[in-house]
């Protein structure tokens, strides 16, 4: 099917992965959730969407069979949500290559993409406020990347602050051979043990500090993951003693991320470790909302 698309396919989206630079998590709220603080950046590693009309009804579909299909798909479910403002059904088809389960935000940058998407399949002119609605009804995550770049994501992750652009890192993502359960870190974190990181990065943000970003970033998250997956605390180590100006877990994990200046100094790192892990291994940098 891919090797035609050409001609079947209609709209193409590219959906972006992210790491939390910062993930600052509060008390837990009526509705079952963490209030959270946290600085999102999009970055170059992304999946591609592809869009063609049907008549009716939604289909999803992956090259990676590994991802789920029907409800049980962020895409699918974001498209149910604007099901009645199109004229027709959706078919997508979703070309991995961001790590499913890995902390990256994969499938709600998927399901994102399928707002965007079926939006201009269909020239719908659906207005920002609405696509940022029917994102928040999907997901926690999904809202941040109907805008992408540089965002503060507060409450669940629903409400979103843009912020001054992130000057361009290259980043190395060590994806370890398992996944973990986001509901799962969450029912275990037992409460901050510092001062959150959040203020901090976006003072440097705004004063264009960008000197100070390594040394700000951080995640609450990261010491209930690495406590059942040790092996992240030494990719971490492994990281920084390669060159990574920092290194963090994002999300619930369990990818790790080491930021670099230089690209060349990136991918020395990742063949590296490439080379003595066998694990997946990605290179990418920063990038903006556009």
């Amino acid at each position: 099917m891919i090797s035609d698309r050409n001609k079947k396919w209609e709209i193409i989206i590219t959906s972006y992965a992210k790491v939390n630079l910062t993930l600052d998590v509060g008390d837990l709220r009526p509705d079952g959730y963490h209030e959270i603080a946290s600085v999102m950046q999009t970055i170059t590693l992304a999946d591609t969407l592809w869009f063609a009309r049907i008549p009716s009804g939604i289909e999803v579909i992956s090259d990676n069979s590994g991802v789920p299909s029907g409800c049980a798909n962020l895409a699918y479910r974001a498209l149910e949500v604007i099901a009645h403002q199109l004229p027709g059904g959706v078919r997508v088809l979703i070309e991995k290559r961001i790590p499913w389960g890995a902390g990256l935000g994969g499938g709600s940058s998927n399901a994102a993409a399928a707002l965007k998407g079926a939006d201009l399949l269909y020239n719908c002119g659906m207005k920002e406020e609405e696509l940022l609605a029917a994102a928040a009804e999907v997901g926690s995550d999904v809202p941040f990347f109907i805008k992408g770049g540089t965002a503060l994501a507060e409450g669940r992750g629903e409400r979103l602050t843009e912020l001054p652009r992130l000057p361009v890192f290259w980043l190395v993502l060590v994806k370890p051979p398992f996944t973990v359960s986001t509901a799962e870190i969450y029912s275990l974190y037992q409460g901050k043990g510092g001062k959150p990181r959040t203020p901090g990065l976006i003072e440097a943000l705004q004063k264009g500090e960008h000197h100070r970003i390594p040394g700000l970033l951080g995640n609450d998250l990261e010491g209930v993951t690495v406590s059942l997956h040790p092996e992240i605390g030494e990719i971490k180590q492994q990281l920084l003693l390669l060159g990574a100006t920092a290194a963090l877990m994002s999300g619930s994990g369990p990818t790790v991320f080491g930021l670099f200046h230089e690209q060349g100094a990136a991918r020395q790192a990742a063949e590296r470790i490439r080379k003595d892990s066998g694990l997946e291994v990605f290179v990418c940098r920063t990038c903006s909302a556009d």
